[in-house]
């Protein structure tokens, strides 16, 4: 009868082996920064319509938008779950967006 050490060195030989780990990690890293595009200045117009709507906006508001974030311009839709009026930011789910990185917003439901 085999010993127990000898099971799990013949069960060793099964497993998956990653030679290059790590590899796919820095492809998509590399592929993330290669993509990146620069801020998009707004317009004063734009800003004002912004701004509007971003008086409009309270706890409980359903919105979508627009914004730019490390680079890339994200699409997020959700309830605005805190407003902070004096450091110019609001959280929509888990993320936290300030004023000056949005591009497009509007209200879906008060």
């Amino acid at each position: 009868m085999a010993n127990r050490n000898d099971d799990l060195n013949r069960a060793a030989q099964f497993l998956p082996f990653d030679a290059l780990k790590g590899l796919s990690e820095e492809i998509q890293s590399r592929i993330e920064r290669r993509s990146r595009i620069e801020k998009i200045e707004l317009s004063e117009e734009s800003k004002e319509e912004i701004s509007a709507v971003l008086c409009r906006i309270r706890r409980g508001t359903e919105i979508k938008l627009k914004y730019y974030k490390n680079g890339h311009y994200l699409l997020k839709e959700g309830i605005v779950t805190k407003t902070n009026q004096v450091y110019h930011w609001l959280r929509v789910g888990d993320s936290q967006i300030y004023y000056d990185d949005i591009y497009e917003i509007c209200i879906v439901a008060d």
